[in-house]
């Protein structure tokens, strides 16, 4: 019998402590064949490498990378190589990144077209898993690179055991097509709430289907017209604009979404009270967490390294959003008199750094809105030890970023907490209060979303990554609601949002009773004629920021161009030119597509492979 090789079938993702046990009584096997599929046992191995394989989009140098820089809510940092990716130059070509996705995710789609194919017995519920994994890989591929193959050698969405060095790649509709029915079957056979954190249960499979819907949707929408012609395999229309069928995908996202708005109860999930809980450590699996990827403390089955280093393929696998948006805040631009690394203030690799855009224009009201400082760290407070003696400042502010570019630009509110930390703060520090003139690319506001606070001082994050939640879902609706011109299901929907935001302030936790809540709240809301696209794409980042969906956002919405070409991309200092400056010049329509990774491209056959290349590259 045929058999097919796979790299890992590592059974690394430890879903439950029972199921640990029992995934780890499984024999390790250096191949899937299709009998293998017709057991319990080879349907959970293949699942459970299915869901491992996530791990290699979420929370990953390359996953951040790939959907956070170059956009309107990040820049290239202080440290490594972003700017490739950043600058939408020919450079783009040799980004490392782009393969970890294409060369990854059809291992795992095969992976859940042998479950698929040959699952027999009582396994609906299983099975609907792997459907709903499948749509997942494939929407990020569809999403980043356009047309993909449904046929991966033995026909469209069938198990192969046949390595092959030709490839056809579908039309992106025609991928959207398959998504959207892996979903409707996931939907039909999962449980209505998961009690396994990590395995997927209806909400999250309704929500990408919601998802999806607005995708396509888009598609019809927008004039996604490539400079280069013929352009098949885009997410560019093959049929062009078409506003009835736009508005019939519109439709169908807010009726899904709605499916879960209006029956939080029966799929167990709901909107926490306090933003700051959303993204905080060790509340990953809240009601408002919809789909996580998990990982665990345990270096071998978090397949991790170390101090970051010396884990499965060289990190690949790796949570790293820790390190991505942290500031080198004990480095030369921060103050490392005062400040010495530590688990809570993370290790900063600083290859990413909030834009000036998204932190003056997106976060724009820090008073009314507590969204801006649950989001981004804002003090840095003494803590270095010499000789095991506590710095006579401990404790006292070393550096306050208030997020505002000048003390007379500041809110009254937020006047009086700079006032406070002059009064409080350390008399040696470097620089007590800095404004955003004088941020670095090393010394910046950090992610508060990111970080984990657990674990060695060097390590990456074994956090699960939140890769959905009830939130989005509302803001698909809002998107969805807005686009048909439901304007008021709209608004009151996004007014449930800016209520929360509007709640528990930081500034209060200075200075008490500083920012009134019920005041804050009435400000908070919006009406129908506010709304606008624009206005919900920053409602986006500031609900959702650094979480691996703003490159998305942009593309979907044919939003990327016009917003760097206008300085969103901009961090605000001298050196913006070589950066934001460039992906303004630079940026064209073919760059809504990434390229297909060169290597790929090398190891084609067929009359097909001229063309095989997402045109401009």
């Amino acid at each position: 019998m045929k058999t097919l090789k796979i790299s890992s079938l590592m059974l690394g993702l430890m879903l439950t402590v029972s199921s640990c046990s029992k995934f780890l009584e499984e024999q390790p096997r250096s191949s899937l064949t299709p009998d293998f599929f017709t057991t319990e046992q080879g349907i959970i191995a293949g699942l459970t490498a299915a869901y491992s394989g996530l791990r290699y989009q979420y929370g990953t140098q390359g996953g951040m990378s790939i959907s956070s820089v170059g956009t309107d809510e990040a820049t290239k940092g202080g440290d490594g190589n972003e700017e490739q990716i950043n600058n939408y130059g020919v450079d783009i070509l040799g980004a490392g990144h782009f393969q970890t996705p294409w060369n990854r995710n059809f291992t795992f789609i095969n992976t859940c077209n042998g479950i698929v194919d040959y699952a027999t017995g009582d396994n609906e519920a299983l099975v609907a898993e792997a459907k709903f994994l499948r749509a997942q890989y494939y929407y990020g591929l569809v999403t980043m690179f356009g047309g993909v193959p449904l046929d991966l050698g033995s026909g469209p969405l069938k198990f192969t055991t046949t390595p092959t060095t030709t490839s056809v790649r579908n039309t992106a509709i025609e991928v959207f097509e398959a998504i959207v029915e892996d979903l409707k079957g996931a939907i039909e056979g999962l449980p209505a709430i998961s009690t396994t954190p990590g395995r997927v249960g209806k909400a999250a499979a309704i929500h990408y289907l919601a998802k999806t819907y607005l995708a396509i949707a888009c598609y019809y929408d927008y004039d996604y017209t490539n400079e280069i012609n013929n352009d098949y395999n885009s997410t560019a229309s093959v049929e062009g604009v078409n506003s009835a069928k736009a508005r019939e995908f519109y439709q169908l996202a807010l009726t899904t979404a709605k499916q879960i708005l209006d029956n939080r109860g029966t799929y167990g999930v709901g909107l926490l009270a306090d933003f700051a809980d959303v993204n905080r450590a060790g509340n990953e699996h809240s009601i408002e967490s919809l789909f996580t990827v998990e990982r665990t403390t345990d270096y071998i089955f978090d397949e991790s390294g170390a101090g970051a280093s010396g884990g499965p393929e060289d990190g690949l696998k790796e949570n790293r959003a820790n390190f991505m948006f942290c500031a080198y805040y004990e480095g030369p631009d921060g103050d490392g008199t005062l400040l010495a690394r530590t688990r809570e203030y993370g290790r900063g690799w600083r290859r990413f750094v909030p834009t000036k855009y998204l932190i003056e224009t997106v976060f724009a009201d820090k008073v009314n809105d507590s969204r801006y400082y649950k989001s981004f760290q804002s003090l840095w407070s003494v803590n270095r030890v010499n000789d095991g003696v506590n710095h006579p400042d401990f404790g006292k502010p070393a550096i306050f970023m208030p997020g505002v570019a000048s003390y007379a630009a500041a809110a009254p509110e937020i006047q009086q907490v700079i006032d406070k930390m002059q009064v409080e703060g350390s008399a040696t520090a470097k620089q007590l209060i800095r404004y955003n003139g004088s941020f670095t690319r090393n010394m910046f506001p950090s992610s508060l979303k990111l970080a984990d606070p657990n674990g060695e001082i060097n390590d990456s994050s074994h956090r699960p990554f939140i890769v959905s939640k009830l939130s989005e879902t509302i803001l698909v609706a809002v998107e969805a609601a807005f686009k048909i011109g439901d304007n008021a299901t709209a608004v009151a929907y996004i007014n449930e949002l800016r209520t929360r935001a509007a709640k528990g302030s930081v500034l209060n936790t200075h200075i008490p009773g500083l920012v009134n809540e019920t005041q804050a709240i009435a400000n908070m809301q919006i009406s129908a004629g506010s709304l606008t696209l624009d206005f919900i794409l920053d409602e986006r980042s500031r609900e959702l920021c650094c979480e691996q969906l703003r490159w998305f956002d942009l593309i979907r919405t044919n939003k990327l161009i016009p917003r760097l070409q206008a300085g969103y991309n901009a961090f605000g200092i001298a050196d913006d030119t070589n950066f934001s400056g460039a992906a303004a010049a630079n940026v064209r329509r073919f760059h809504h597509l990434r390229p297909i990774p060169q290597q790929q491209m090398d190891a084609m056959t067929g009359d097909n492979k001229a063309a095989y290349q997402n045109p401009g590259y």
